[in-house]
């Protein structure tokens, strides 16, 4: 799993705060969510229980941190690839990351999605605080793209999230049975395969 500590957090208590975040991160990709203990979490970051709740109100709330400082992270990295992508550039590179994320995040991301399946409130903070704003990035961009006259009209609020779904569940399916799902292609032929079905659809062009 990707690490989430920031290597330019000086601030002790950012530090502190990260030092958790990575333990939790372990623990309930070790345990699950609903197995993994504050007392573990502690434990494994060094600090006394109590400690846990000077930063956290919650085992929720170190679950949430978690999956938006993972998520933010690669986000930020993917938007800065993006910034002067065309395109197909700025597909594939979202595609592309996609992918890796995943993978390299597969056991948390399997506690997580648990969770956001069976706890409703949880589901609610996860697509509202951390999913719907990468969401409105991509309507942003595909609203600019329509206006410019560079992408052909249509709802874009039905458009991006149908888009964003497609590449997380290709990608979850890829990292849970990479010996069986699509196994005899590589991500890059994967990236340009679904970048141009994106950009082009299924008909045949002249």
């Amino acid at each position: 799993m990707n690490s989430i500590s920031s290597s330019s957090a000086q601030d002790p208590a950012e530090v502190r705060r990260a030092e958790i975040l990575e333990a939790a991160a372990a623990v309930f990709a070790e345990k699950g969510y609903q197995r993994a203990t504050v007392k573990e979490i502690s434990g494994r970051a060094g600090v006394a229980p109590g400690t846990i709740y000077l930063y956290f109100r919650s085992k929720r709330h170190l679950l949430l941190a978690i999956a938006d400082q993972l998520i933010g992270q690669a986000w930020d990295q993917t938007l800065a690839e993006m910034a002067h992508l065309d395109q197909e550039g700025y597909i594939a590179a979202v595609l592309r990351n996609t992918l890796q994320f995943v993978r390299q995040n597969k056991q948390f991301i399997q506690a997580l999605i648990t969770e956001v399946w069976t706890d409703d409130d949880l589901k609610d903070q996860f697509f509202n605080e951390i999913l719907q704003p990468i969401f409105d990035v991509g309507v942003g961009y595909l609203r600019t793209e329509v206006a410019e006259g560079t992408a052909r009209p249509c709802r874009v609020e039905i458009v991006i999230p149908t888009i964003a779904g497609s590449m997380i569940i290709l990608s979850m399916l890829r990292a849970l049975a990479d010996d069986q799902f699509l196994a005899d292609y590589s991500d890059d032929d994967l990236v340009d395969e679904l970048t141009y079905l994106y950009l082009c659809g299924l008909r045949l062009h002249s």
